[in-house]
This record gives structure tokens, sequence and C-alpha cells, in this order.
């Protein structure tokens, strides 16, 4: 058995943990380890000056940590005495929000509307333009520069 396991072991034997008959194994093998009879020793030396150093509780102890916690409190959540009253103003900024939502989502759909409908009323007139360049006549366009210096437009009609 290695050093770490040993430790382990002794370990589980200050925390009482260990099986009584695994014990007289541990040991035999500290009494071949030095290293872990000296954490033995160390931690034997531990466990007594803990148990020594332990003192009674005064019998009033509880009675002022109880006190000193409920004046804390008190002075910490002085502001919100009554839980129901945050609660109802969440609860009423909340609505709020949600019929500011409702409102902004309504303009939001009407000028989508209105957008649409410019957009339809565009290419209406768009497609008007075009009807209206295409109904006029041709035009036949003769000139002479070197003779008459004129250019003569005629519809053909």
């Amino acid at each position: 058995m290695n050093t770490n396991e040993l430790i382990t072991i002794v370990d589980l034997y200050f925390d009482n943990e260990l099986e009584k008959s695994k014990e007289p194994i541990m040991f035999i093998q500290l009494s071949q380890d030095l290293e872990a009879r000296e954490y033995f020793k160390k931690m034997n030396v531990l466990k007594t000056e803990m148990a020594n150093s332990m003192q009674e509780f005064p019998s009033n102890l509880d009675e002022k940590i109880l006190r000193k916690t409920g004046s804390l409190s008190e002075k910490r959540f002085s502001f919100f005495k009554d839980k129901k009253i945050f609660t109802a103003v969440a609860f009423s900024i909340t609505i709020v929000l949600l019929a500011l939502t409702i409102f902004f989502y309504s303009k939001s759909e009407e000028y989508k509307v209105q957008f649409v409908d410019l957009t339809r009323e565009v290419k209406q007139q768009n497609d008007k333009l075009e009807l209206l360049m295409n109904a006029l006549p041709q035009v036949e366009v003769q000139g002479g520069y070197f003779q008459t210096k004129q250019i003569i437009v005629r519809p053909k009609i």
C-alpha cells in the first residue's frame, strides 16, 4: 500500500468512517511507513487540540443571535414593508407597457397599409404615363441642313 492510500485511510479513521476491521491493518501499515506515521501524529495532535479548545456556548447566545437577525431584516426591507404593493406596481407597469405595445403595433400596421396603398397608386400613375406616351402618334422628322436649315415635324395620323 502506498503512502497516499494510507493517508486516505488515516483521514477516514479520524473522521470515524473507517471500519473497525481495517484499523489493525492501518496500524501495521503505519509502523512500516514513516511519512504516513508523521501524518497520523499531526492529525492526532490536531484532534486533541480541537477537543480541548471546544467551549460550551452561553445559554443566551441563541437568543442574542435571533434578536440581531430580526433587527437587521427589519432595517433592510423598510422600503418594501408590504410586498403586495410592489407586486401591484409591477403588475400595473406591465399592463401599461402591454397597452403601449398594442398601440404602437396597430399604428405600424396602419402605416404599412398606407405604404402599400401609395405604392399601388404610384404604379397606377406610372402605367397611365406609359399609356399616354404610347398613345401619341409617331412623328416624321425631315430636315435639310444644307438647303433649308429647318426641321419639319409632321405627325403620321
